[in-house]
């Protein structure tokens, strides 16, 4: 069965084309695969106010229309919301209706854009050594280190009122993430490993403020880290580098910034990363390099990946 996912991997990561321009970040979402019919699939929004510095979030929930397993529904849980729907076509969603469907749960921000540059770059980034925000490197008018609220908000309130929606199977959950989302699972591997069975990184943005996670899980694994049996860790990466063309002065600066940033931490930081974490007992670690890929176009690609994934994760 590995063998048969990680070629439909393969052939899904090979049909997304590349970006080589920073995204959009004031381009509208696209929700109208919601409303498509006979998708095997029905979407339901969940709200959730502005609390702990963080913004309020919207949260996207696909339920499938066959009756539940015994068990419960597998369930992903994916990061940047908003932008995923686009990713989906009813032709997609009813053949994963027709498998073994996962509830969808894509979770975002309370608007209509594709992405929240300044709310993912606070949700999604660990708070310092010291458990404080930071100011990020790239704007000082927003800031870092809202993870911790953020795993907590996930884990309090969000999947419990999924739960009322659908029932979810606690041993087949997933939890995706690209980029800064990519960051924030690993960080939630480390801290509440319990918390999924199965985490997907695309591209985690290890260079942020200069390594400061790598630090952070060098720590981590000089103290007992105990993974239920049978945790996966899936981390993908891309390996086509592009040259960016910025739409402005300002994202010039980004970009640059960025880089520097990038260049701060080994080129080989994801595989190293995962060495380690593979050492550890009770976790088993997938690392694929995707040379095909840029970041840009990983995004859509792993996310791909993540509904056949999320569908086929099951205990061992």
């Amino acid at each position: 069965m590995l063998r048969i996912i990680v070629c439909m991997t393969a052939l899904l990561l090979a049909a997304h084309s590349h970006s080589a321009t920073p995204p959009d970040m004031s381009r509208k979402a696209d929700f109208s695969v919601f409303a498509a019919p006979d998708s095997g699939y029905h979407f339901t929004t969940l709200d959730f106010p502005a609390a702990n510095r963080m913004p309020p979030h919207r949260v996207y929930v696909g339920i499938p229309a066959a009756a539940p397993p015994a068990g419960g529904f597998p369930a992903l849980f994916a990061l940047d919301g908003n932008a995923l729907p686009e990713l989906l076509d009813a032709a997609r969603l009813r053949r994963l209706a027709a498998e073994s469907p996962p509830v969808l749960v894509l979770i975002g921000y309370a608007n209509d854009l594709r992405f929240d540059g300044a709310a993912r770059a606070y949700d999604y980034t660990p708070p310092d050594t010291g458990g404080q925000p930071l100011t990020d490197d790239f704007d000082p008018a927003r800031r870092n280190g809202g993870a911790a609220a953020f795993l907590q908000l996930i884990h309090t309130q969000i999947r419990p009122a999924v739960a009322d929606l659908a029932p979810l199977n606690p041993q087949r959950q997933t939890l995706w993430g690209h980029s800064y989302g990519g960051l924030f699972v690993l960080y939630t591997l480390l801290q509440q490993p319990d918390a999924f069975t199965q985490y997907i990184a695309a591209d985690p943005s290890l260079w942020w403020q200069r390594g400061l996670f790598l630090k952070q899980a060098e720590q981590a694994f000089r103290r007992p880290l105990s993974f239920p049996p049978h945790t996966q860790l899936w981390l993908h990466q891309s390996g086509l580098k592009e040259a960016k063309t910025a739409r402005n002065p300002q994202q010039q600066q980004r970009i640059a910034a960025r880089d520097r940033a990038i260049a701060a931490v080994p080129p080989d930081a994801a595989k190293t990363l995962a060495a380690q974490l593979a050492q550890q007992p009770g976790l088993t670690v997938h690392y694929q390099n995707h040379p095909q890929h840029s970041h840009g176009s990983l995004l859509a690609a792993s996310f791909q990946t993540a509904l056949t994934l999320a569908a086929e994760a099951k205990p061992q």
